[in-house]
């Protein structure tokens, strides 16, 4: 029963270089377009802990997925327009999830992946987060 107790102290300092590891990964690069501020990203456990923490910052959040799987979508090409029409953001690519920080108004966001095109309409509200999921068939992912 002694090892046990050895064991026991010596758990902490086996779990250290994982939680430094952790610790000191990269957060999701804060971009800029124009005066609007995003991050994309998603691929991979570091990049979802990143834009975790990048979250808070943005108020249009944004997931691309397979429907019934889940599984994310990459390779979207991303337009976001405001109420009249003009282009606010153009993206040719961006990873399964999108934050950005928009003045508060009305959009409306296209996304396309693999020849399928998605539109959605929102307005975004003075200190509140927008949540939008965009859902591909399976057929989308054959093509």
């Amino acid at each position: 029963m002694k090892w046990i107790g050895s064991a026991r102290a010596m758990l902490p300092a086996l779990c250290l270089p994982a939680a430094l590891a952790a610790a000191q990964a990269p957060p999701m690069p804060q971009q800029v377009q124009g005066d609007i501020a995003y991050a994309s990203g998603g691929v991979g456990e570091d990049e979802r802990e990143a834009m975790a923490a990048v979250r808070k910052d943005h108020n249009l959040l944004l997931t691309f997925a397979r429907r019934g799987s889940g599984a994310y979508q990459p390779d979207v090409s991303l337009l976001v327009l405001d109420v009249a029409g003009r282009q606010i953001l153009f993206f040719e690519s961006v990873g399964p999830l999108f934050y950005a920080r928009l003045a508060p108004g009305a959009y409306r966001i296209q996304a396309s992946s693999r020849g399928k095109v998605m539109r959605q309409s929102l307005t975004l509200k003075a200190g509140a987060q927008r949540e939008l999921y965009f859902y591909w068939d399976a057929e989308a992912e054959r093509e």
